[in-house]
């Protein structure tokens, strides 16, 4: 069944609002709203629990739209909302929207003992919730199967993140510590740890990469700072050809991981 709700004024549409705009609410509750039809049914495949549905009458002319909320587990709560209340809580403004309320997880570092993958991504300070949710979709494209963010910046349940990420926040591997406890992981997991730097690295096309490996890459601004140069040995640059002095960090990345692929062999 169905509840109605009409008021911008509910306290379930200030809630959500509340969840969407507030990190710290997102925090303190330990929920969060992911919006559009891609990713919650990513949110679904990937065995998180629904804790309420919430769509316009108008929203399910969409047929996309109507198939997902009819093929629901009836046990999740659906709110039908005015045009009004739906405008509200939409954080894409789509004429087609959807919005779900569902827990956070967890996003503790892996444990040492189990298999190590190839490549693991590291992001030191990344500030820009797009920048993160566009990276996720460049580390899977590129075969890497694990991100760690390292004092991020970010959290990781904006939905700028989710958004950006295309469904993939909700089944891409990523983990999260101090530097201290990201360095101290790295090196009880015996990676190859490399930095990127365009004012330390050698040319990235000549370094001698070996698996397992993590590549760390510093935030937008200022790049890697001193806890990593201290403790990194390892620095890779990109070399360019043109007058730009950096790329923008998910160009970077997509650049650095195509040639540890190809330097490794897994291309």
């Amino acid at each position: 069944m169905r509840e109605k709700i009409t008021s911008v004024a509910n306290l379930r549409i200030k809630e959500l609002v509340r969840l969407r705009n507030s990190s710290k609410h997102r925090a303190k509750l330990g929920y969060f709203v992911v919006e559009g039809i891609t990713e919650i049914k990513a949110l679904i495949d990937a065995g998180k629990e629904l804790d309420g549905i919430f769509f316009s009458i108008e929203s399910l002319s969409d047929q996309n739209l109507n198939n997902l909320v009819v093929g629901l587990d009836p046990a999740i709560p659906q709110f039908e909302l005015s045009t009004e209340a739906m405008r509200k809580i939409s954080y894409t403004k789509s004429s087609h929207s959807i919005v779900g309320m569902t827990k956070t997880w967890k996003l503790d570092l892996p444990p040492v003992d189990r298999k190590i993958p190839p490549v693991t991504l590291v992001l030191d300070e990344v500030e820009k919730p797009g920048n993160l949710g566009a990276m996720l979709r460049t580390a899977e494209a590129m075969g890497v199967e694990q991100v760690v963010l390292s004092d991020s910046c970010v959290d990781f349940f904006n939905p700028n993140v989710v958004r950006s990420s295309r469904g993939l926040f909700s089944v891409f591997p990523v983990a999260q510590g101090t530097k201290a406890e990201v360095w101290e992981w790295l090196k009880k997991a015996d990676f190859q740890v490399v930095g990127t730097s365009s004012n330390y690295g050698k040319n990235i096309h000549e370094f001698p990469f070996s698996l397992p490996l993590a590549l760390i890459m510093g935030n937008e601004k200022m790049g890697l700072g001193p806890f990593w140069l201290e403790h990194i040995q390892n620095f890779v640059a990109i070399p360019m050809i043109g007058s730009a002095s950096s790329l923008n960090l998910n160009a970077a990345a997509a650049c650095s991981l195509m040639e540890c692929n190809r330097l490794t062999g897994r291309v």
